[in-house]
């Protein structure tokens, strides 16, 4: 039987959707009946709600409501209720002051259906129009009765004035249905009131109190009671005492003892009306009848009746602003929008027992409404703060507290606010899951906002850049940023003031605290950027390397090919290990503290070992072969020189002249050497021209040794005269030598004899006088140990035989003497006397 009160909202917002803008409404009114765009002509009324096939509800009746919507002035409504041909169409053609203005009919059954408008001529208090509505009459063949309350509903929250029409007598049953129909629309109105719809809720479902009501018993000819008769309003005073004599839910919870109705309604009258006319062919159908025709009793209190209604009538108030027709058109269409979403209690029976239903609803209704309240909390792209949180909700709770006691506060029952308190709580626990998923979103996007921004600032930072720079700058962000996060968490987690209308809210439980995953999460973009800078740093470094690679190549290019000595290999390499390390230095010169790196120190021995170290070994290694390849081909030239001169030389010479010559030659093979050592003779320092050097110098040396030799025995060919005389003088003498004779015995006897024979030769003949005794001995060298070296082995050999037998004779001799020699024991021996004493 409940419904949330958010359906009215919905309703309403789509009824306002639905109804055309006044503008475009103009537009198309003028294109389709261009009369409609005149002003609603007076007396002349139109429908604007209709029941709905099965008469449980109503719909708008779309070209009445937009012939009311062209309507600019302001209106004041007079509406008129009652049951079903109790005469209301009459009394409102009487009010009009023409009888045939609304359809008067003869049948049983109701001749209005829905409700109908029409403006007069009458002027309110206020100055506003009086426009008059006609309701379809109540108690109707097969209608509800809940579809007679919503009529009396609307009537009641649009009227100026409301109007209840009924014929002959008020009893107790009338005044039932009357407080029922009341309560209903007070029910109706709280429950829409109690909704904030932000503008599109009319203003008159703010007010606590319904309009002026006022009673008109229509052919009322019997006398008053006895006890009202001389009182100045008998007849509220008659209505008073059957309202006094309720069963107790006339008087409201706060026991102030006023009747139900006389609280609701701001002015509550009782005004009873004469038979209009006395006989039956006019009772019949009143409405061929003049205003003269009606009976003056009739006329007069008519006319005060209307009096009444017209001294204190007042356009009602929407949006601030009186009504018009625009405005009306709005309220109609909002209450019969939520009239259609079930905004209006369904009871199941007009007569039963309904208090504990009220009761049962209203309890409902506010746990709606709070569930409708905290849906409306925390609506935002990001969660409110647990204190805001928390002060909404007890709002919300307090609101719905204060919104189930006003549904009951016309009935006398005592508000279950434990078990309210129960519903919402529920309510609660099922919003605080959302809310809490909401905050882990929201904080897991925060955390990712604050990655963004650590990101952002990182970026910020153009690579490469000093890594104890970056370090410091990043972690000085991350603890910004990290302090921020957490001041924010901290601030949004605060839970504000304790509720004392239920549970608080609080923080949702983490699987990490979000504090310690931002400070990972910002330390690994950190470290992230850090090895991209490292990166950076590297190929810089790599560059570096490079461009030293590619100097020194350039720098030995120049010389590639060239033959370089030590001392220019010396220069060279000073030099290229300085532009080596120019270049590698000259890439990192933008970024001085690359210097302070490990990197520098691990790259420059990495450029001194593989890149200078190695190309130099290379082109070392290249120009010690070059080297190589060309003194060596210059060591063959000047050794075939050298041979080919030597051979030239004059022989035999004396040895002076030999050497002179000789030394005239070796200086000249090694000047044409010294040609091949470059210009200055740069490359004399070169272990190659070394090596070369020493090998012709030992050419040179053995070909000084040959000439010799062969000068020699050039002297000895020409001193063959000599050495034949010389070997005649060696033969005599060996023929004269004798068993004791040393010549053929001792070599140093044969070979002084031999060169003294020489000597003597030499001496005698003409070779010998040219000959230096230097060479004479030479000459005697080489005869002696060439042309005697047969005698010269005879004489070793004589030698050594005659030596083994001296030896074997001075060794027997001397064994025998021993022998012979020894001394006797008595006389040998030094002991011996004593020994024999």
């Amino acid at each position: 039987l409940s419904v949330v009160p958010g359906g009215l909202a919905a309703g309403a917002a789509e009824a306002m959707r639905d109804r055309p803008r006044p503008g475009l409404l103009r537009w198309l009114t003028a294109a389709l009946a261009p009369a409609a765009l005149a002003k609603v002509p007076p007396n002349q009324p139109f429908q604007v709600v209709r029941p709905t096939q099965d008469h449980t509800s109503m719909l708008p009746v779309v070209e009445g409501l937009q012939q009311l919507a062209q309507h600019e002035a302001r209106i004041a409504l007079v509406s008129v209720v009652g049951p079903y041909h109790s005469g209301k169409s009459f009394l409102l053609n009487a009010l009009a002051g023409e009888t045939n203005v609304f359809s008067i009919g003869r049948q049983t059954s109701p001749e209005t259906m829905g409700i109908w408008l029409c403006r007069t001529e009458m002027r309110a208090s206020d100055g506003a129009e009086v426009w008059l509505m006609d309701s379809e009459g109540f108690f109707g063949p097969g209608v509800s009765e809940s579809y007679d309350a919503k009529i009396f509903t609307i009537a009641s929250l649009l009227g100026g004035h409301l109007v209840y029409n009924t014929v002959k007598i008020i009893d107790q049953q009338a005044v039932s249905l009357l407080e029922m129909l009341a309560r209903r629309a007070q029910l109706f109105r709280t429950r829409s009131s109690a909704e904030p719809f932000s503008g599109d809720t009319p203003d008159f479902l703010s007010v606590r109190s319904f309009p002026p009501l006022t009673w008109v018993v229509e052919d009322f000819v019997q006398e008053l009671p006895e006890q009202h008769r001389l009182a100045e309003d008998g007849a509220t005073a008659w209505l008073r005492s059957y309202l006094s004599r309720g069963n107790g839910s006339d008087l409201d919870p706060d026991n102030d003892g006023r009747p139900f109705l006389a609280k609701l309604y701001r002015d509550f009258k009782v005004h009873t009306l004469f038979l209009p006319a006395t006989t039956k062919e006019h009772l019949v159908d009143l409405s061929k009848l003049s205003w003269s025709d009606l009976t003056p009793e009739f006329q007069q209190e008519l006319q005060e009746l209307k009096t009444h209604i017209l001294s204190n009538l007042q356009a009602r108030e929407f949006e601030g602003k009186s009504m018009r027709g625009s405005t009306l058109d709005r309220s109609i269409r909002f209450i019969v929008q939520a009239l259609q979403r079930g905004m209006f209690h369904e009871l199941p029976s007009l007569w039963a027992t309904w208090t504990t239903q009220v009761a049962e609803m209203s309890l409902q209704d506010a746990e709606a409404w709070f569930s409708n309240l905290l849906s409306q909390i925390d609506m935002g792209e990001d969660p409110i703060a647990i204190a805001d949180f928390n002060s909404h909700v007890e709002k919300a709770r307090g609101r719905s507290k204060e919104f189930y006691k006003e549904l009951l506060r016309d009935f006398d029952m005592r508000p279950e606010y434990t078990r309210l308190g129960e519903l919402m709580d529920k309510h609660f626990q099922h919003k605080l899951l959302l809310y809490h998923e909401r905050i882990q979103r929201w904080v897991q996007e925060l955390i990712a906002e604050s990655k963004d921004v650590m990101m952002r600032t990182l970026m910020k930072t153009e690579l490469p850049v000093d890594p104890a720079t970056l370090l410091r700058s990043g972690e000085v962000a991350t603890r910004s940023i990290v302090q921020d996060f957490a001041s924010r968490l901290h601030s949004f987690a605060q839970r504000g003031p304790a509720p004392s209308l239920g549970k608080a809210a609080m923080m949702p439980a983490f699987s990490q605290d979000p504090v310690s995953q931002l400070t990972t999460d910002l330390r690994s973009l950190l470290g992230a950027r850090e090895l991209e800078n490292e990166r950076e740093i590297a190929q810089y470094f790599k560059a570096a390397v490079v461009a030293a690679d590619e100097a020194v190549e350039a720098e030995l290019k120049m010389h590639t090919g060239k033959l370089i000595g030590m001392a220019r290999m010396k220069e060279l390499t000073a030099t290229v290990a300085a532009r080596c390390g120019e270049a590698f230095d000259e890439r990192l010169a933008k970024h001085e503290w690359m210097k302070s790196l490990s990197h520098y120190r691990t790259h420059k021995a990495l450029v001194q070992t593989e890149t200078f170290d190695s190309k130099m070994s290379r082109f070392t290694a290249a120009n010690e072969q070059r080297l190589s390849s060309h003194f060596s081909a210059a060591l063959e030239r000047c050794l075939t020189s050298y041979r080919s001169r030597k051979g030239n030389l004059p022989m035999p010479v004396s040895e002076a002249d030999l050497e002179s010559e000789h030394r005239a030659l070796a200086a000249s093979v090694r000047e044409l050497l010294d040609e091949q050592a470059g210009q200055g003779g740069e490359l004399r320092d070169t272990v190659a021209y070394k090596g070369v050097l020493r090998n012709l110098d030992a050419v040179i040396e053995e070909g000084a040794h040959y000439a010799r030799q062969k000068n020699v025995e050039l002297w000895k060919v020409h001193s063959d005269e000599a050495t034949r005389c010389a070997l005649r003088e060696n033969e005599a003498k060996r023929r004269q030598c004798g068993l004791t004779c040393m010549f053929n015995k001792v070599p140093g006897v044969h070979r002084s004899t031999c060169k003294e024979n020489l000597m003597r030769c030499l001496s005698r003949s003409g070779a010998g006088s040219r000959m230096s005794p230097q060479m004479q001995n030479q000459v005697f060298e080489n005869w002696y140990n060439k042309d005697l070296a047969a005698d010269v082995s005879a004489v070793y050999t004589n030698f050594y035989f005659s030596s083994g037998l001296v030896g074997a004779l001075v060794l027997f001799v001397g064994l025998g003497w021993r022998r012979s020699g020894r001394p006797s024991a008595g006389y040998g021996s030094p002991y011996g006397a004593g020994a024999g004493a």
